[in-house]
């Protein structure tokens, strides 16, 4: 039987641990396949034999750990960072404790009985949820940090420390919460972009308009988008003009003017004008769907550091565990043993990464910036050569003639007309920057009678019986046009500037000279010297282009090395030369074209990636439009956050041996040990927040 994939909302799911102890539960049943967790959006993905196991086994035994599951058929409930209910409830209960602590600590207690009962009740409905967790846990052979307090809470109750057991519970809950808190907060970002999808779209349905759920809305449909409202569908304008705010795609802030003909996307806005529009994708085919996706899946992909993180906690467990035996046996102190077991804090090392990563993927997200996974967001912060594509990366890879020289009597206007004539029927980048020009100079395009096409040199037609040739030198001289030295001249002057020369005969004469250049993208030399600002010392471009004109190109950018005339399997060749040389390559390209290379690199960053499939599975990071400028973001995004992972991390091992140390020598009381445990927690909250921003 063919496997069936499961997926599932799971509320609570705050951290590696959690995703751990799932996996593990999971993993003890047969017919389970796969196992793909989600933690930016509490999602998993169970790949499972139906033959073999059922959907409800499934669910049921997630449940049973203390979770609580919705399946696609349930919705998630809305909120901002958590539901409000279970906001309420929790704050309600730290409160409530805290009120009994106070109470205990006031002595009225005393007055009344010799029990402390204010504190017995903290410890109850403080200590439930914790105890309750530590159950689970160790019916699942697993010793969690749960296990860890729940264990100080009772040790500290056992030995009559009623009220440093109320403190301890107290402080756990308060870590609990911030826990949840964080992680929710560095979702944001991710739940923003989820949010901005439109739910409902306005269909035409014959002369009436209906609004329909959007999953309802089929391919071909004709959808109506009025001012203001969000296009719910991708498809092409077939009637109408807009203004269109394409931020949520690309995080452009200038709306985008669109007609006739023109894609628009799904989640835009449209904010000036009616537009009709045909639906060419829906669902999970739209490309911000595909977005989305490429987050959530982006998450799931684990830094190095990560697993350095994941290593420190499995070992941490049982190390704790030894150092509060042999603090007992060399102290002789069941408090000091179990302030050491109250002040670990193998969480703070466990969402240092995570909590990281998820927050600076979905900010780079809404910037138009697709990052497909904490490796990569590491290896971002570790590249240190830069390697570019030139035609259709640096350059707008759409040709413009930029000048018409005529010679022999002939006008701008009689050559760009016999140019026209001749490229008429072109399907050549060359021939519609020539065919647009004659157009805009309002140029006669007389019909050509016979054609001739010399691949990679030229073409020849005839036009009302004069033979009329446009190409390159080679082409003429295999026609034996002769070319005179005024005209080389001015020829090399201009490819010396990077442009390309076609020559124009007439009647066997050269009568004109057309250039046409590929335009430098605006911002990239701006964003070419950012990244040598940021350590790019000598960034190298990498072309099929001639030499004249890549050097040109390259000397307007600031860029001094240069290979040009080079085929696919030379750039990773020249990539692999890098590499071989200790450099930690990242590569800039245009998609499809420039894979291999892309795929070559330690990062491969496509420009302009809007709409094409192929440009976003080619690379590492997809850049959804076509600005340099985004390039030094992600280079600063990917530093910033592995700066932010690794002080992190420091920060919650250095707590932990100063912490332990203070617990096992007695400076640290088991109340206090609860207070501290808390800090690190807040701390790193703290940091990662600046990822935010």
């Amino acid at each position: 039987m063919i496997n069936k994939t499961l997926n599932i909302t799971v509320k609570g799911l705050d951290c590696a641990a959690c995703a751990e102890k799932i996996e593990k539960a999971l993993g003890r049943h047969k017919g389970i396949e796969g196992i793909t967790v989600y933690l930016g959006v509490e999602r998993i993905d169970v790949q499972f034999d139906p033959s073999i196991i059922k959907e409800k086994t499934i669910i049921d035994s997630i449940n049973s750990l203390g979770y609580k599951v919705l399946t696609g058929k349930e919705e998630a409930p809305k909120k901002i960072f958590f539901a409000r209910g279970e906001w309420t409830f929790d704050l309600l209960r730290i409160g409530f404790v805290f009120l009994l602590i106070v109470l205990s600590l006031t002595g009225i207690t005393k007055r009344l009985s010799p029990i402390d009962i204010f504190s017995i009740i903290a410890i109850v409905v403080g200590g439930y949820p914790l105890i309750k967790h530590a159950y689970i846990d160790l019916r699942e052979k697993a010793i969690t940090a749960d296990v860890f307090m729940a264990l100080g809470v009772v040790a500290a109750a056992a030995i009559g420390e009623f009220r440093s057991a109320a403190i301890i519970a107290f402080f756990m809950l308060i870590s609990e919460f911030i826990d949840s808190f964080t992680m929710e907060r560095s979702r944001k970002a991710i739940k923003d972009l989820i949010d901005m999808a439109p739910k409902t779209a306005r269909v035409k349905r014959g002369d009436m308009e209906i609004e329909i759920p959007v999953e309802a809305v089929k391919k071909g449909d004709i959808v109506v988008v009025k001012p203001g409202e969000k296009i719910p569908v991708e498809g092409v304008i077939i009637s109408g003009r807009g203004s269109i705010n394409q931020a949520p795609i690309t995080g452009e802030s200038i709306p985008a003017e669109k007609k006739e003909g023109d894609i628009v996307y799904a989640a835009t806005i449209n904010q000036l004008g009616v537009l009709f529009i045909k639906v060419t994708h829906t669902g999970q085919d739209t490309t911000y769907a595909r977005i989305i996706k490429l987050v959530e899946e982006a998450e799931s992909s684990k830094a190095p550091v990560q697993k350095i993180a994941d290593k420190f906690a499995a070992y941490f467990t049982p190390a704790i565990l030894a150092i509060s035996v042999l603090t007992f046996l060399f102290t002789w102190r069941i408090t000091n043993a179990i302030a050491v077991i109250v002040v670990a804090c193998p969480c703070t090392v466990a969402i240092a990464t995570p909590l990281a990563v998820v927050a600076s993927m979905g900010k780079a997200a809404k910037r138009g910036i697709i990052i497909k996974g904490g490796r990569y967001l590491e290896a971002l912060a570790k590249v240190d050569t830069i390697v570019m594509d030139k035609t259709g990366t640096v350059t707008m890879g759409d040709p413009v003639v930029t000048d018409i020289k005529g010679f022999a009597d002939h006008n701008d206007k009689e050559i760009i007309s016999c140019a026209a004539a001749v490229e008429r029927y072109s399907e050549h980048p060359l021939a519609k920057a020539i065919i647009k020009k004659a157009s805009e100079m309002e140029a006669a395009v007389p019909e050509p009678d016979e054609c001739r096409v010399i691949p990679g040199m030229g073409i020849e037609v005839t036009v009302n019986g004069k033979k009329i040739v446009l190409g390159s030198r080679e082409m003429l001289r295999i026609s034996d046009i002769a070319i005179s030295d005024e005209i080389e001249r001015y020829i090399h002057d201009r490819e010396e500037n990077g442009k390309t020369a076609l020559l124009l005969s007439h009647d066997n004469t050269v009568c004109g000279v057309i250039c046409v250049a590929d335009i430098v993208r605006e911002g990239s030399i701006e964003a070419i010297a950012s990244l040598k600002g940021l350590g790019f010392d000598d960034p190298i471009m990498l072309t099929g282009d001639n030499p004249r004109t890549a050097i040109a190109i390259a000397s307007s950018l600031g860029i001094k090395n240069v290979v040009a005339q080079l085929l696919p399997e030379d750039k990773v060749s020249k990539i692999k030369e890098l590499a071989s040389k200790g450099k930690r390559v990242l590569m800039v390209g245009d998609g499809i074209n420039d894979a291999p290379a892309l795929a070559q690199a330690h990062v491969g960053i496509a420009m302009g990636a809007v709409g094409s499939d192929a440009a976003i599975e080619a690379s590492d990071v997809a850049l959804m439009r076509d600005e340099w400028k985004q390039i030094p973001e992600a280079v600063m995004i990917g530093r910033k956050t592995f700066s932010v992972i690794k002080q992190n991390l420091a920060l919650g091992i250095i707590f932990n041996l100063v912490g332990i140390s203070l617990a096992s020598t007695g400076i640290l009381s088991p109340a206090m040990a609860a207070v501290a445990h808390v800090m690190p927690d807040v701390l790193v909250f703290l940091n990662s927040s600046r990822l935010l921003r």
